[in-house]
């Protein structure tokens, strides 16, 4: 039994429309999906990606930008 926090949202998009989503080529989403970066389920040959597994791999990807240098002081 899958438990509720477990359960997957009820919309589910295809690698096509994770692609267009993402504006990046299909390759690159199978790539992401063999990896295990971006999880999916598969429904016999149909791979199909959770709204909430599409967030969570957008939330593991988001970069603030590069850190500000903490002061050391003068440089001689």
């Amino acid at each position: 039994l899958i438990s509720m926090a477990d359960r997957p949202s009820g919309v589910f998009y295809t690698v096509k429309q994770i692609a267009e989503k993402l504006q990046i080529s299909l390759s690159m989403v199978y790539g992401l999906l063999a990896r295990g970066e971006l999880a999916c389920h598969e429904f016999g040959n149909c791979k199909r990606i959770s709204e909430g597994d599409l967030e969570s791999f957008l939330s593991s990807r988001r970069n603030d930008g590069p850190k500000r240098p903490s002061p050391r002081g003068k440089h001689f």
